[in-house]
Parts: C-alpha cells; sequence; structure tokens
C-alpha cells in the first residue's frame, strides 16, 4: 500500500484503512502524512449495520464494541468527515477536503 502511494501520479494518494486505530494507528503506519476519518455518530453506525447486515440490535451492538471506540477515533484523526445523513450531503465536505489536499500537496 505503500509502495503504490508513493507510486501515484496524482497530486496525493488516500490510503484505506479501516481498522487504522484497530491495529497500531499511527504508529503501525509512520509514512502517513495525515489521517481522514469519515465519521458518524453512534446511533447512526449501529443503524446502519443493521439495515446492511440484517442483524438485530444485540448483534450490533457486540459488533461495535468490538473496535475502537469513536473517541479513539476522532484522537487519531487530522481531518474529519461527517457522514450522518445522505450520500450527496458528504458533496461539499469533499470538495473542502480535496481542496486542501491539493493545497497541502502543492506547498
Amino acid at each position: 500500500m505503500q509502495q503504490q502511494c508513493e507510486q501515484a501520479t496524482s497530486p496525493y494518494a488516500i490510503a484505506a484503512i479501516p481498522l487504522l486505530t484497530e491495529v497500531g494507528g499511527r504508529q503501525a503506519y509512520p509514512w502517513l502524512d495525515r489521517v481522514l476519518l469519515v465519521d458518524a455518530p453512534e446511533a447512526v453506525q449501529h443503524a446502519r449495520l443493521m439495515q446492511r447486515e440484517g442483524i438485530d440490535a444485540a448483534l450490533a451492538d457486540q459488533m461495535i464494541a468490538a473496535q475502537a471506540s469513536r473517541a479513539q477515533r476522532l484522537a487519531q484523526a487530522d481531518d474529519v468527515v461527517v457522514n450522518d445523513g445522505r450520500p450527496q450531503d458528504l458533496q461539499v465536505q469533499v470538495e473542502q477536503l480535496h481542496a486542501r489536499y491539493l493545497g497541502l500537496a502543492a506547498g
């Protein structure tokens, strides 16, 4: 993954690491310049998990509890995109972040 990011011809590259906090965070990936967290309140995570996986509330609770806490994930993040609405609601946040990352890559 590091090699792919380093060889990217775009101004910046994004490495998707879903369980970054659980596998040691930044210390496990010292080559990362920034950490972007796509975040949602736990109630939203819970509802989406039940809907997507077709599971009951108790199993969803267990699955969320097995992961790093929201606070732990937020502590690792340099940038946060809040994903608590519809996919189209993310557009403004993504465009702002893209502009920021282009600026950081330029200098």
